[in-house]
């Protein structure tokens, strides 16, 4: 920030710019007769517009800038180039005959020029891109803008009512009574456009220059009536030549930031909303009071009311339309929240279904071995194993195929979950073998009653594919001990497991007892398969 604003105060032109300012001002409020304005202001306009004009059509040839850019201050680099004829030919004017009304305050070509220029200057302000994308927006700012532009025609019509438009010489007159509240308003709302608009095509710096410059602007044609009614020529002229001088500082900042290389890129208001609507109904309300106070109540008063009540109903429109902008937007959050928590319990979902499938096995639904072993690691020091191996099953899968073969798995696993108890674990570790994690502790005994329960259920028959099959199963059993982890429970297990197999079919092992048992179920029923 300071290397940027070093150059603009070290830059001789733009100290000047502010000593003529400041110069014009008091000049005007000490010359009571207007002689020294008189011959001041021309000379002074011409090298000001002279400024304007060179350094707006700068910036609007540099090929740095954006389209915006160069065709708002190419506009204020023509608008300049119209001031400087008619200060030039007002100029003119005075010279030839200094003491007249028109050498004063300007004749017809003066007049005409004056407006033509500060219509293609408006113009360039009324084009930039305002950078408003939703409808909402877009009523929003007409709004704001409405509401400030009825407390401006309350002041300046109420001013023109009642100073009327006496002093102005000939055609001038008629002009500034026909043209001047008209540019007045739009100067004015070019300015609110300025302070409203989110994004602007100049620096900071710039911008606020040229409000100033279109706020001495309008003021000066507003009210140039009064002024001159009142004797108050000088005036009018220093807010002129005030007006003009920070247009010229507007354009020779813009200058040199782009001479300079830095960014003239679009810079951002840091605020959604504004303050200015508020601020123009507070300014109608104490005019109206004002107005009452010293004049009393008279016919032009009705303009004020009548502009208090406008933007008082515009304000509420305002307010109203910010309460249905807050509904809607209230709506979309609830929808969204609706919506993420829709999403959330669908990762939710899914997360679960992953943990499943990661968990389970997928041809059975029984656990898979890492669950088994996870529950295991955590509880297998209290806890008893049951691990069966089937008997007769290659057989079966390679006689009938594969199809018949995962048949007889998953009867094989429904008949377990058949037999399990409340809290066991029963899970696939692969092929064909399965395994029991009893939920609570168990003895010998009870493991190897479990375990013959077991091994008949799956003797039963069972038809597969149209075909009449049976298996058995080597069950290895394992209880807890003390000191004994999940690990070495179930390797004692799949010792007696193997124990059992290598005793023959249907076989029943209890690890740590070393030996093993034979035993020939009564079948049930056969189950029907496929």
């Amino acid at each position: 920030m300071n290397t940027v604003r070093s150059p603009l105060r070290r830059d001789p032109v733009l100290v000047a710019l502010g000593l003529t300012a400041l110069g014009t001002l008091v000049t005007a409020v000490l010359d009571t007769g207007g002689h020294v304005m008189g011959a001041l202001v021309w000379p002074a306009l011409m090298v000001l517009c002279l400024v304007t004009a060179v350094s707006g059509l700068r910036v609007g040839r540099c090929p740095r800038v954006t389209a915006p850019e160069r065709r708002m201050w190419g506009s204020v680099g023509l608008a300049g180039t119209i001031f400087l004829i008619s200060d030039t030919w007002q100029f003119v004017v005075y010279l030839r005959a200094p003491g007249t009304t028109e050498a004063t305050v300007g004749g017809p070509v003066y007049s005409a020029g004056i407006f033509a220029g500060t219509l293609c200057l408006l113009a360039a302000l009324l084009t930039v891109p305002v950078g408003l994308g939703t409808r909402h927006e877009r009523i929003r700012f007409l709004l704001d803008a409405a509401t400030v532009l009825v407390f401006a025609a309350t002041l300046g019509c109420y001013f023109t009512v009642t100073a009327g438009a006496a002093g102005v010489a000939g055609s001038g007159r008629l002009i500034s009574l026909l043209f001047g509240p008209a540019i007045y308003m739009v100067a004015v709302f070019s300015l609110v456009k300025l302070l409203l608009m989110p994004v602007k095509p100049f620096i900071p710096l710039a911008g606020g220059l040229l409000s100033l410059s279109a706020a001495f602007e309008g003021a000066a044609t507003g009210f140039r009536p009064l002024l001159i009614t009142h004797g108050h020529v000088a005036w009018d002229q220093a807010a002129t030549v005030v007006a003009v001088a920070a247009l010229t500082a507007a354009t020779r900042v813009q200058h040199l930031r782009v001479r300079s290389g830095g960014p003239a890129r679009l810079w951002s208001s840091r605020r959604p909303y504004s303050l200015l609507p508020y601020a123009a109904v507070g300014g109608t309300f104490a005019l109206l009071i004002g107005v009452l106070a010293v004049s009393g109540w008279q016919p032009a008063t009705w303009i004020v009311v009548a502009g208090s009540v406008v933007s008082s109903v515009l304000v509420v429109i305002r307010q109203l339309a910010a309460f249905a902008d807050n509904a809607r937007l209230l709506s979309m959050l609830d929808t969204k929240v609706a919506e993420l928590n829709a999403s959330l319990a669908e990762r939710e979902r899914l997360a679960s279904e992953l943990e499943h499938l990661a968990f389970h096995d997928a041809l059975t639904g029984l656990a898979n071995r890492a669950l088994f072993q996870r529950h295991l690691d955590e509880h297998g020091h209290e806890r008893a194993v049951l691990l069966l191996d089937l008997d007769g099953f290659k057989p079966v899968n390679d006689t009938y195929g594969h199809a018949a073969g995962d048949a007889v798995l998953t009867a094989v696993a429904v008949r377990l979950r058949s037999c399990a108890e409340p809290g066991d674990l029963v899970a696939r570790l692969g092929g064909d073998e399965f395994a029991v994690l009893s939920a609570g502790p168990l003895t010998d005994e009870q493991a190897r009653a479990r375990a013959t329960e077991l091994a008949a259920q799956i003797r039963v028959p069972m038809t597969v594919l149209g075909h009449d099959v049976t298996v058995g199963a080597s069950i290895g059993v394992a209880t807890a001990r003390d000191g004994l982890s999940g690990a070495a429970l179930l390797h004692a297990a799949d010792v007696a497991m193997y124990d059992a197999k290598a005793r023959g079919r249907d076989g029943l092992t209890t690890a740590g007892n070393g030996s093993g048992t034979r035993f020939t179920p009564r079948p049930p029923a056969a189950d029907r398969l496929g």
